[in-house]
């Protein structure tokens, strides 16, 4: 067979075809024009015109039957073809005037060349066919024609060889040799094995090499393999083309190489998955990583300029990691985070605490849990540097782990020299096993607000005799005071108006000025929504000064609001699941396999501290009976830290009172419940036991507090002080005999400055004061004292 050269037409660049946007810009320019000729050919003819524009309409149809005419007469397909899509809107556009123009001559009904002209431009406007012939004659002269002389051309190939001889005879790099011999592998695949012979007496090209060849077919160079013909000189070369072949071999040596380097497996999963357009984060480079047993750290980056931003979900997937809590992202700068991944999740199974861990360190901090990556996880009681108590807040729904956390913050302020108050909202059910190992216990919203004032009193007292110290002296002969607030959203989002004012402002104002004189607030809240926190901002901004646990949340709104202005820079805090699955993929799902029980992640969750967001699970206590006997160990035997007597008289008698012997309760513990049938006798035997103990309490408590009063409302303090407006009016026109207008009476009571009365309270109350003659108005609105 003899070589064929095929080349392309000369044309210029505008000639090979007709681009995309220029086609329909032509069609729809060209479908307006048809628009308004449709129109026109309806209503032209019916219209009172001069007969020369009528007679131009025709003239039009009949050159153009003319040039159609005269184009036809050629042996060129194309060109009548061509030809007669340009002339057919011009042709049909003249006939329907023409039959337009005919109505009075032949007398037939306006309706029908006004239908001829609609359905010339129904047919005319989707068909294009100017546009068409363009495109059509422009795709003709791109045609592919033969070089030189015409020469006879092989029928198209019908086979996989013929069409392997064809692309190899129209290659100039394989000169005047030819491909004999083909063989297919599978006829499914395109591997193939042939001869390439060249013409008697002559060699094959050394320039027909492994590259020379894979052009040829368009194939990887890795694909193309060559040997000498055994029997034969060098006028015959075997090839091998297999490109199937060379991808699964690659394949094979990629597994290979993974399975002896993991690092490479993984930066293929990177390059593929990732860092890629359309991955889960394009542009993210990764710099580094550490592969260990149970555990693939990553650091990851963006580029420079820009900041990282990585769905966790996205990142998940594109790992193939199933369960997305075996994934934590730690943010280390606005460009740069590294990737944890875990063969299970981390905090699945965590430890119990010892005593080492709640005992405070020199620095003020205690440990409350393990982190992810098993450090422990550690928080600040009293901060040396600044000389301050801290304050924090947690957040977490119901069950997810709120009060465990307050437990442990309990037993290590006990372990740790802390006077530990604290409050349970809910009644004492939260943690009954606190009762009577801390300092003091309170229960219930009564018993809660008591404590509060008697902080409040301890707060005040402390200022009074801190001798004018800006920081608080840990080492002194005040002992560090934490308060606790469990379940607080009942107390701050009360019914009652007053108690609510007064517990926000109690709080508000401990968290202000308490941390001078040592005493910190750890509040426990479900939800940090205003409207749960007694309409406060405050109180939720300076709960976020110390240290923030975000447990497992109903919302992403409270998790929004625990990291609003705390948040790390480049922090990526993933939501808590309510339980884990393990092996409870899409694959188990399938096959009916999956766990039906699932973990709980009771004090899983973010623990935000001094510019870092930690993963952590609090410590793991074991429950039995519906106690932590384990905590209670940790606890007994340890120093119980107590008020100075000059505290506690500044406490008052609620603290005095702390720790009251309740209805059914030995002094020893909670009694224990009776069993079996009703003896009377032996209930009888216990109430009266019971009263006994109580009325043996109150006679110890009278005699032990002698004569304390109640430590007052701090709010019902600043109002019995704060004079009524008539006192004030009084006033300030005793130092003006003369008189005062009402106006500078208005000013000199304060109306319009912070905590002033309002200006209709003042003229009200000068106006009864008028009334009952203790003011003489002297006209115009002047007053003067008789």
């Amino acid at each position: 067979m003899t070589t064929t050269d095929v080349v392309k037409a000369d044309a210029a660049a505008g000639e090979r075809g007709l681009p995309r946007k220029t086609a329909r810009r032509l069609a729809w320019a060209e479908r307006t024009v048809y628009g308004a000729a449709g129109t026109w050919a309806a209503i032209g003819p019916q219209m009172d015109v001069p007969w020369w524009a009528h007679g131009a309409s025709l003239a039009t149809g009949a050159l153009t039957g003319v040039v159609l005419w005269k184009r036809s007469d050629t042996e060129d397909w194309t060109r009548r073809l061509v030809s007669s899509l340009r002339s057919l809107p011009v042709l049909g556009w003249t006939a329907a005037y023409t039959g337009g123009l005919l109505v009075p001559v032949f007398d037939y009904p306006n309706g029908w060349p006004m239908l001829g002209a609609a359905a010339w431009t129904a047919v005319m406007i989707p068909m294009a066919p100017w546009t068409r012939s363009k495109g059509l004659a422009r795709a003709v002269d791109n045609l592919p024609v033969l070089a030189g002389e015409p020469e006879v051309v092989d029928a198209e190939p019908v086979t996989f060889a013929d069409h392997m001889r064809l692309l190899w005879n129209q290659s100039q790099a394989t000169g005047e040799t030819t491909l004999e011999g083909i063989r297919q592998y599978d006829p499914n695949e395109p591997d193939f094995e042939a001869i390439v012979l060249a013409p008697v007496g002559h060699t094959v090209p050394r320039t027909l090499d492994e590259r020379a060849i894979a052009g040829v077919f368009d194939v990887p160079v890795d694909a193309v393999k060559t040997a000498a013909v055994d029997g034969y000189g060098p006028g015959r070369l075997a090839i091998q083309v297999a490109p199937r072949l060379a991808e699964a071999r690659r394949t094979r040596e990629a597994l290979e190489m993974e399975a002896e380097d993991p690092g490479a497996s993984l930066e293929r999963i990177w390059a593929e998955y990732v860092n890629c357009t359309g991955g889960a984060a394009p542009g993210v480079d990764l710099v580094a990583y550490v592969i260990g047993e149970d555990q693939i750290r990553l650091r990851i980056a963006a580029p420079r300029a820009k900041r990282l931003r990585v769905n966790h979900e996205d990142l998940c997937s594109a790992l193939g990691i199933d369960d997305i809590s075996r994934l934590v992202m730690e943010g280390a700068g606005p460009r740069e985070a590294v990737v944890y991944i875990y063969r299970a999740n981390p905090l699945l199974h965590v430890r119990s605490p010892t005593v080492e861990d709640l005992t405070m360190d020199d620095r003020g901090r205690i440990s409350i849990g393990v982190a992810h990556d098993g450090s422990v996880a550690r928080i600040q009681l009293f901060n040396f540097d600044t000389g301050r108590a801290q304050h924090g807040i947690t957040a977490g729904t119901t069950g997810a782990g709120k009060s465990g956390l307050m437990r442990i913050l309990g037993a290590a302020q006990r372990i740790s020299g802390v006077i530990s108050w604290m409050a349970d909202v809910q009644g004492g059910m939260s943690m009954p096993e606190m009762e009577g190992r801390i300092d003091w216990m309170a229960k219930g919203p009564a018993e809660t607000m008591q404590q509060l004032r008697a902080l409040h009193a301890v707060k005040e007292y402390r200022e009074a005799h801190s001798r004018g110290r800006g920081d608080f002296d840990f080492h002194g002969e005040w002992c560090l005071i934490q308060w606790t607030g469990d379940e607080i959203n009942r107390l701050l989002s009360s019914l009652d108006q007053e108690v609510r004012k007064e517990a926000a402002w109690m709080i508000g104002d401990l968290q202000k000025t308490g941390q001078k004189v040592g005493i910190g607030v750890d509040l426990a809240v479900q939800s940090l929504h205003l409207k749960e926190l007694g309409d406060n901002h405050e109180i939720r901004e300076k709960g976020k000064e110390g240290h923030v646990f975000l447990l497992r949340t109903a919302s992403s709104s409270t998790q929004g609001m625990g990291l609003d202005g705390i948040a790390p820079i480049g922090a990526h805090v993933s939501p808590i699941p309510e339980r884990i699955y393990e092996g409870a993929g899409a694959k188990e799902l399938f096959e009916g396999t999956a766990a039906t029980e699932g973990v709980p992640t009771p004090g899983m969750g973010w623990l935000i501290t001094e510019g870092k967001a930690i993963l952590f699970r609090t410590f793991v206590l074991k429950k039995v009976n519906g106690l932590y006997p384990q905590l209670e160990e940790l606890m007994d035997g340890r120093p119980m830290p107590t008020l100075t007597p000059g505290e506690a008289r500044a406490a008052g008698a609620a603290y005095a009172h702390r720790g009251t012997v309740a209805a059914g309760k030995a002094p020893g513990g909670p009694s224990r419940p009776f069993r079996g049938g009703v003896d009377m006798n032996a209930l009888n035997a216990e109430l009266e036991r019971v009263a006994d103990l109580l009325e043996a309490d109150e006679a110890r408590k009278k005699q032990d507090t002698g004569g304390l009063l109640e430590a007052p409302s701090p709010m019902a303090a600043a109002k019995a002080k704060a004079p009524t407006i008539r006192e004030r009016i009084l006033a300030a026109l005793q130092d003006h005999p003369e008189g005062l207008a009402l106006r500078e009476i208005r000013t000199a009571v304060g109306c319009g400055t912070e905590g002033g009365p309002a200006t209709r309270s003042v003229n009200n109350e000068v106006s009864t004061l008028a009334n009952e003659n203790l003011l003489v108005a002297l006209g115009k609105g002047v007053y003067r004292l008789p």
